[in-house]
């Protein structure tokens, strides 16, 4: 063997070694996140019935394991994962750094005294489905917690946040009922209920309204003495939040300038179109007659039934989306328990195969009550007229949620069929309502103007979340931008913005979730030519998951 072929063994023999060895590197990685994925999964952060869920030292606790599961995250080098891989650590990485996020900078529990009043879920188990028994042994084991909850209020809550501090007080005042007229209905309703756990049951529910009387007047003569601060989350962190945690390619000064930038766009297609349907009245007077047209009040269920089926066959028909399972969309009214909760209604996505064989989700729909006054009942019509529901039903059944649900649940990922998150699920459901527009689903000009004031008011969430959080805006001036410019009436707004205050983030999913979509359609087109079908970068997109767009965006064009 001359020297040459020696040489040449030598290299072939040394280029095969260092793959090999970069192969068992790039194997281990892979190994070490597969392991952090199945314990990811399998570790349940469900706190319901511990005692002490709310206390300091169980959040810090949180966090402290919070921030050790990033650590060993970031152990891994995400850079010999494999492309698939590499969506899935990002997508856990934002998932942990939002948590981080929210129990070491935003710390609600310091300021908000609602996070110590979780009363909503005793009076949905005792009007709920349950048998007497299963509401029973939740009483027995959740009504301590609940009175542990409001102790450690008094303890904790360390800022004086007026608006929160109002809320709060209201909510404390109007909760009794609860734990005296609630319960006493259980047992009228329940008569095999023993009688020692009737006896403990009430004993409980005895001391939990002295100590909310002792909360109350907490709240109503000691928190406000506390250190004055407000709900704003700050640029910092909610600058860290946008980028770590969504993923967005936005600051808050960019995402304020392309909030009012749409905004202002969104208007001046309004004033176009209502010029279009009736140049002699002004686009909000034009509003008010669109609103004024509604279904009969004893047929909104039907109504709501009826264009829920009309965009499902839409979608079928235009071969918009595929829809590969047996499903199906019911309206149906919504618990009377539920009603108070928000005026319209909500969406309960399928869970399973029911009795027939079909994937069923349900629109539950809040039904018009003839015993209501009369202010109550026009308040209730002009809020269900029939451009609400031809535009709402796209976003909420085909093929908004509904359809993105089904989706989510066959994922074979079991990390992407149980985690999401808004600035996907409700960007989707609000693409489906743009998406409809596109399609000539709406049948006249006044829908098509009812659509977008609806688009307007999701503009208005990213000004005004954006806008509070970082110092941009008042609560005040949020609450005169949907008065004056979306045309909410005030009691509206308020309940609009309330829940912002308390949810930093969540709202300005709708329409910048929305807008992500819009842009990876426009590039998948370009990239796919005359390949391209709109069904096609439905599909794919769905069957990724619920993630940061940015990372469906990565997943879809590799």
């Amino acid at each position: 063997m001359n020297l040459k072929m020696i040489i040449r063994i030598f290299f072939v023999f040394s280029f095969m070694l260092i793959g090999l060895i970069g192969c068992k590197e790039n194997y281990n990685d892979e190994k070490k996140f597969n392991d952090f994925v199945e314990s990811f999964n399998s570790k349940s952060d469900d706190l319901s019935f511990n005692i002490d869920r709310l206390s300091e030292e169980v959040i810090l606790k949180q966090l402290s394991e919070t921030k050790e599961k990033l650590k060993i995250l970031r152990t891994i080098d995400i850079n010999a994962l494999e492309k698939e891989t590499k969506v899935d650590y990002k997508f856990i990485e934002s998932i942990l750094v939002g948590k981080e996020i929210e129990n070491e900078e935003i710390q609600s529990w310091k300021k908000d005294p609602r996070d110590y009043m979780n009363f909503r879920q005793i009076s949905t188990t005792i009007n709920g489905p349950r048998t007497c028994e299963e509401k029973v042994n939740y009483l027995l084991e959740y009504l301590p917690v609940v009175k542990n909850d409001l102790i450690l209020g008094v303890s904790q809550l360390e800022s004086y946040v007026p608006r929160f501090q109002e809320l709060g007080l209201y909510m404390a005042k109007n909760s009794n009922s609860i734990f005296s007229d609630e319960i006493n209905n259980l047992f009228a309703s329940c008569i095999s209920i023993s009688e020692t756990n009737k006896k403990t049951i009430l004993e409980l529910s005895s001391e939990i309204i002295k100590v909310l009387n002792v909360f109350v007047n907490f709240l109503e003569n000691d928190l406000p003495i506390k250190q004055k601060s407000s709900f704003s989350i700050g640029k910092e962190t909610y600058n860290k939040m946008l980028k770590n945690q969504f993923l967005l390619d936005y600051t808050d000064e960019t995402l304020w300038e392309f909030g009012w930038e749409e905004f202002n766009n969104t208007l001046d297609k309004m004033d176009e179109l209502a010029k279009e349907i009736n140049p002699d009245k002004t686009t909000q007077e034009l509003l008010v007659d669109i609103k004024n047209e509604y279904p009969h009040p004893d047929s909104m269920i039907q109504a709501h039934q009826y264009w829920v089926d009309k965009s499902g066959e839409h979608i079928r028909s235009n071969n918009l989306i595929p829809i590969p399972w047996k499903e199906r969309v019911n309206v149906v009214p919504r618990e009377e328990y539920l009603r108070k909760t928000s005026y319209y209604g909500n969406f309960s996505r399928s869970r399973g195969v029911d009795d027939e064989g079909y994937f069923t989700s349900e629109w539950k729909i809040n039904p018009f009550e003839h015993q209501w006054d009369q202010k109550t009942k026009d308040e209730y019509l002009v809020e269900h007229d029939w451009g609400v529901i031809l535009v709402t039903a796209p976003h909420e059944t085909y093929a908004g949620h509904h359809v993105q649900g089904l989706y989510q649940m066959h994922n074979p990922k079991e990390l992407r069929r149980n985690n999401g998150l808004s600035l996907f699920s409700e960007g989707w459901g609000l693409y489906n309502e743009q998406l409809m527009l596109e399609t000539g689903f709406y049948p006249n000009k006044k829908i098509k103007l009812r659509q977008l004031q609806l688009r307007l008011w999701r503009n208005a969430r990213v000004i005004y979340d954006v806008g509070m959080h970082t110092g941009k805006l008042s609560y005040e001036d949020a609450i005169s931008l949907m008065t004056d410019k979306v045309g909410f009436l005030r009691w509206a707004a308020q309940l609009e913005i309330d829940s912002s205050s308390s949810r930093p983030g969540y709202f300005i999913g709708y329409f910048m979730g929305m807008i992500e979509i819009l842009q990876m359609r426009e590039d998948y087109k370009k990239m796919k030519g005359v390949n391209y079908s709109i069904s096609d970068f439905h599909e794919k997109l769905l069957k990724i998951g619920n993630m940061p767009p940015s990372i469906m965006r990565e997943a879809l064009f590799n």
